[in-house]
């Protein structure tokens, strides 16, 4: 996606440079040769500290909260990392030794209800409500004239995310924000 995504002369100011590598370098540091280790690794690498702990963090401060996630204790997660993965996911059961260890305090209907997520409705809301946001922002001039897009296959996600055939839900919205940062920046300069 991303090949198609970036202009070539994007690709070429990039010299080469591959996001992937940022993860094939930490695995290389894991230590480890089973899968699901490896992928907890990375988690903690990358998508916890620049993503998830990030969004609490900000969330939190933002009402004047202290938070710490007691899970994340760095003691409890380098223990948890030593465990076999047989000990972590039983069949199709996640977080076993945690449900296990939880049994004598929370009832059953809790510790092992489905998974609930709290997602946005991205999807829904970039087709609905948002449609008109999403068409002007990600196909109008200010990313284009950044040179970094190709903005046939800007022109094509929109389409298909539009007519219900692909969900770029998380696609767009990493273009609207970075539509939103140009706008902000480029207002600045223009009040300087």
């Amino acid at each position: 996606m991303r090949r198609q995504l970036f202009s070539d002369k994007f690709k070429a100011e990039l010299g080469g440079y591959d996001a992937s590598e940022v993860f094939r370098q930490h695995a290389a540091k894991a230590n480890t040769d089973d899968p699901l280790a490896l992928i907890q690794y990375l988690d903690l690498k990358t998508y916890l500290v620049g993503d998830i702990n990030t969004k609490v963090d900000r969330a939190s401060m933002a009402h004047s909260l202290e938070v710490r996630e007691p899970l994340m204790d760095h003691k409890l997660v380098e223990w948890l990392a030593t465990l076999r993965s047989s000990q972590k996911i039983r069949g199709q059961e996640g977080k076993y030794v945690l449900k296990k260890s939880m049994e004598p305090y929370l009832p059953n209907d809790v510790l092992y209800r489905p998974k609930m997520g709290f997602s946005v409705p991205l999807a829904r809301w970039f087709r609905g409500p948002l449609k008109q946001r999403v068409q002007e922002a990600i196909l109008g001039s200010r990313l284009a004239d950044t040179g970094w897009f190709n903005q046939n296959y800007l022109q094509e996600l929109v389409r298909d995310h539009n007519n219900g055939s692909r969900d770029y839900s998380a696609s767009i919205w990493t273009l609207l924000m970075y539509e939103a940062f140009l706008r902000n920046v480029m207002e600045a300069e223009a009040q300087a």
